[in-house]
């Protein structure tokens, strides 16, 4: 810290402490991570600090000169090597409370006790008057700290996050209706494989490594793996819903569930065309977030996975999105603005009215929940309509609907629902569905797996539907469902339709969607049932 009032340009250094025990290692871990000061830094004042956490299967940023658009506005960084990764001790647990938690606790501690240049003020509830002010950001895994150290930190230290892209229940993201998302998950074990030291597995812990195994070969989740995914999830600190093993038999975990978090100021983005952690996701952590009284807010964007951990390149990569490249051809898998807000000024904004206290830093930033429709265009809603809340979603009849499970890849049965009229509409919110699938010969021969989402006929492009947001939900097996399709929205041009699209076999579950090790089944079913549309009228951009 310089000297009396003087100044001089902030450093950049690299720092590793040893964090208390974990649930895998008695003696504790080393978490690394990489400070950067504020610049210039000047003797005398005091600087909020925020942490940054990277996606999963990456390196913390160590470079020096890196987030300058925090550094130049007064801000200290902290940049953290998550467990198992980079430089850092531990195994891949995928963000364990009992482990990472731990980890990153430490690191609280460690600046607290260490940087002379740190702000403090008393946290978010008010029943501490002279703690550090932190913030946090980062996107995936690197939201999913956020959530989890939010929880974990008895003293209340944050107040204010900023995740991306981040999940609110893993075994929803991973397993969605007890099926393995098996384009995605094979994705994450093979960048768990080398992530840390590049060893292959060195670094997974072991019950990673067996349950993507094991699963994926079965086709469907396991109750350890149930609950070792649910307990890494932020939904365990809203859900107030016991768990019983973390990591197998003779496992528990040290934490209880919670049913709200403690008050937090969050702005929450999520992708609409992100596959892997989708629109219900960030739904559901906003409003697990609402329940601790903060300010929370709800943006959307048309980047995400399906950009960050594909190509880059519209309609390539390892969940393929032909409908971004053929109806959205603005290179809409990079964008990352909720209309014309992007993400960077927004996040600045936040930080800057919650760890500075501007109270107009905020002005241009939404407080209702804004959905992306495309690159540039968005509109904001009072809620998001679902078939609970917000305005009254608009049923449809599908009739008798005949789809084969296991085959017609990405060639969907589609049931035709609504035109839009001369003035347009838009989708937008989250659908719903409330179907019966029985087998179409009476007799069901196995275990059949359809997968639903709604379909945009484009009246300027009549001769395919555009899968919307290229979302899918799976069904397993004969039975009733009343559940929620994926979210996110559609704007409607005179002559649009809207429909449901019913796949036999889709690509996101392409290498397991038909099988069942048990009772694999190939066969034909009968659907029928209602769908529920959040069709709203005419509503121009407005953000």
């Amino acid at each position: 810290m310089p000297a009396g009032t003087a100044c001089r340009a902030g450093q950049t250094y690299n720092i590793g402490v040893t964090s208390g025990p974990t649930d895998i290692s008695p003696a504790g871990s080393t978490e690394v991570f990489t400070v950067f000061e504020p610049s210039p830094i000047c003797g005398g004042q005091t600087y909020p600090l925020i942490f940054n956490g990277p996606g999963f299967g990456s390196s913390r940023t160590s470079a020096a000169g890196s987030f300058p658009q925090f550094t130049n506005a007064g801000y200290g960084v902290i940049s953290v090597d998550e467990a198992g990764e980079g430089n850092d001790g531990g195994k891949i647990r995928v963000m364990d409370p009992d482990q990472e938690g731990v980890m990153l606790l430490a690191v609280m501690n460690w600046a607290q006790a260490t940087l002379p240049w740190l702000a403090y003020g008393p946290t978010n509830d008010g029943t501490d008057p002279h703690e550090p002010i932190y913030g946090s950001e980062g996107g995936s895994y690197g939201g999913m700290y956020q959530f989890m150290l939010l929880n974990v930190d008895k003293r209340h230290r944050l107040r204010a996050i900023v995740p991306q892209i981040t999940p609110a229940n893993l075994n929803f993201a991973l397993f969605p209706g007890g099926i393995v998302k098996t384009l995605w998950d094979a994705e994450l074990f093979a960048i768990g494989q080398t992530a840390g030291n590049g060893t292959n597995r060195a670094q997974y812990d072991p019950f990673v490594n067996e349950t993507f195994v094991s699963d994926d070969v079965a086709n469907q989740e396991d109750a350890y793996a149930h609950d070792f995914f649910g307990y890494h999830s932020a939904d365990y600190f809203c859900n107030g819903t016991p768990i019983a093993t973390n990591g197998g038999a003779g496992t528990a975990p040290w934490l209880p569930p919670t049913t709200a978090p403690p008050k937090i100021n969050a702005l929450i983005w999520i992708g609409v065309r992100d596959t892997l952690f989708d629109y219900n996701n960030g739904y559901h952590n906003y409003k697990c977030m609402q329940g601790g009284g903060g300010d929370v807010r709800l943006l959307s964007y048309q980047t995400g996975h399906n950009a960050q951990l594909e190509s880059g390149v519209n309609g390539v990569g390892t969940v393929p999105d032909p409908y971004v490249a053929l109806y959205y051809p603005n290179n809409d898998s990079l964008d990352s603005r909720c209309g014309t807000l992007a993400e960077a000024t927004a996040e600045l904004a936040w930080f800057n009215r919650y760890l500075k206290g501007q109270t107009g830093a905020l002005s241009g930033i939404p407080t209702n929940p804004c959905i992306s429709f495309e690159s540039g265009d968005g509109i904001t809603l009072p809620v998001v309509p679902t078939y609970t809340s917000g305005p009254a979603e608009t049923p449809f009849d599908i009739g008798s609907v005949n789809v084969v499970s296991g085959a017609q890849l990405d060639l969907p049965t589609a049931v035709s629902l609504y035109t839009a009229p001369s003035s347009g509409s838009v989708e937008a919110g989250i659908p719903h569905i409330v179907v019966d699938v029985s087998s179409t010969v009476g007799l069901s021969l196995g275990t059949p797996m359809v997968f639903v989402g709604i379909g945009q006929l484009h009246a300027s492009n009549p001769a395919a539907w555009d899968l919307v947001d290229n979302q899918v939900m799976p069904l397993r097996g004969i039975g009733h469902y009343d559940i929620d399709l994926i979210g996110g929205g559609a704007r409607l041009q005179p002559g649009d339709k809207l429909g449901v699209l019913f796949f036999g076999l889709e690509d996101q579950f392409a290498a397991n969607g038909n099988i069942s090790v048990a009772d694999p089944a190939i066969e034909p079913l009968t659907i029928t049932g209602k769908v529920y549309l959040p069709i709203l009228g005419p509503m121009p951009s407005n953000v």
